[in-house]
């Protein structure tokens, strides 16, 4: 009887044994939670590493701007991936967004230039509204409810087509450096503006004298500092050189006809200096740009 009781019991415990080996699972067949990711980042990795690992866990596209740099220290387990990015950028300069767009946007290979884009449109206020239609066939949505996104945000997705991606900047620094250029701006205009106000506060002959010296200052100018100047104004919004354009055609005609005749035979005298040479090089320049907006009209 014993001896049955003992075998049995054995089967029991054979039975018992064979059913928690079944349900135990081979860590290395699990699949881990996509939506879930780890860190282990308490000792401090930096930043390029620590985004890298997140966006491996989570399969996403993580950008990174350049300015992105430094260490991360944190330690997550299991989380959802906003909140990771949430605690690696706590307590830095640092700022994530998700962004829906086109797979095929070339924003994607350029993280500072879709960084600084999407700091402008942060930065624009607008009231909700639709642009439906415009000359220029563009139309847009500006949605500031976050609610309203949320309702939309599936239906526009899918039917563009958009994919998502995080981009992490680095707002701060660009906000210190955009401070520090508005600051040489600033200045270069309040110097610009002294300088026309004591001139106009001149004598003639005192005039005459400043602008004598001002073009002896021109000759120890080199041709980068044209280049410079002639590049600027090649970046310039086309709406504000339409703008300067309609100026200098104003302050033409609203000299006398003496003054006006006096830079047409300055120019007329100038071009009595170009040679052969160059001539040919602006008649060609020339043929260039008649061509390029002889197309654009066309367009």
């Amino acid at each position: 009887m014993r001896t049955r009781v003992l075998v049995f019991a054995c089967l029991l415990l054979a039975i018992a044994t064979a059913a928690i080996a079944a349900e135990k699972v081979d860590p290395a067949a699990v699949k881990p939670d996509p939506s879930k990711v780890s860190l282990a980042a308490s000792d401090g990795m930096s930043a390029s590493d620590a985004f890298a690992s997140l966006a491996k866990q989570s399969g996403m596209k993580i950008l990174l701007e350049s300015s992105v740099k430094g260490k991360v220290t944190v330690s997550l387990k299991d989380v959802t991936l906003d909140a990771a990015l949430n605690a690696a950028c706590k307590g830095t300069n640092m700022v994530w967004r998700k962004v829906y767009i086109d797979p095929k946007s070339e924003l994607l290979d350029k993280p500072d230039r879709f960084a600084a884009t999407l700091r402008l449109m942060s930065g624009l206020s607008f009231p909700d509204l639709v642009v439906a239609g415009s000359s220029n066939n563009k139309i847009g949505v500006v949605c500031q409810q976050k609610q309203g996104v949320e309702d939309a945000q599936d239906k526009i997705v899918k039917d563009l087509g958009l994919a998502p991606v995080y981009l992490v900047s680095n707002d701060a620094l660009d906000a210190a450096k955009e401070a520090q250029k508005n600051s040489a701006v600033n200045k270069f205009t309040q110097s610009s503006k002294d300088q026309i106000d004591m001139f106009m506060k001149m004598t003639p002959e005192e005039r005459e004298q400043a602008l004598m010296a001002s073009l002896n200052m021109m000759d120890s100018v080199g041709p980068e500092y044209f280049g410079a100047a002639m590049q600027a104004l090649m970046n310039s919004n086309p709406d504000t050189l339409r703008r300067l354009q309609a100026r200098q055609t104003e302050m033409l005609f609203s000299m006398s006809a003496d003054q006006r005749r006096a830079m047409i035979r300055m120019n007329m005298e100038a071009m009595k200096n170009i040679t052969p040479e160059q001539q040919k090089i602006i008649q060609e320049d020339a043929m260039a740009v008649m061509e390029q907006m002889k197309n654009q009209q066309g367009q």
